[in-house]
């Protein structure tokens, strides 16, 4: 069970790896940040089939949509120079609440 969960953190890992890369790609002109977005999608989701052997599929998948949708404004901000709104900030941290929430009562 404990490498399932490790098998769901490379996932998304990766995942938030290569979303933040897509911008670099320009539209997958750019052919360095092309490969790796296609190579770190790969490795993500050869993870997070594996890490379905032991977990469920809705709580793994809401864990993997909802830290991705979190981390990726995150390295949005901090990478990219975007903005994020109040508004914004309470959206992601509703997003952790009701993570949390499904992986103790779902």
């Amino acid at each position: 069970m404990i490498l399932s969960y490790i098998l769901l953190a490379i996932a998304i890992t990766f995942e938030v790896l290569a979303t933040s890369l897509l911008p670099a790609t320009k539209g997958f002109t750019v052919r360095r940040p092309t490969i790796l977005v296609i190579i770190f999608y790969a490795i993500c989701f050869a993870a997070f089939g594996r890490s379905l052997i032991n977990l469920n599929l809705g709580i793994a998948w809401a864990t993997w949509g909802a830290v991705g949708t979190v981390v990726t404004p995150i390295v949005g901000v901090l990478y990219y120079h975007q903005k994020i709104t109040k508004t914004g900030i309470a959206g992601l941290i509703l997003i952790i609440i009701s993570t949390i929430t499904l992986n103790l009562f779902g």
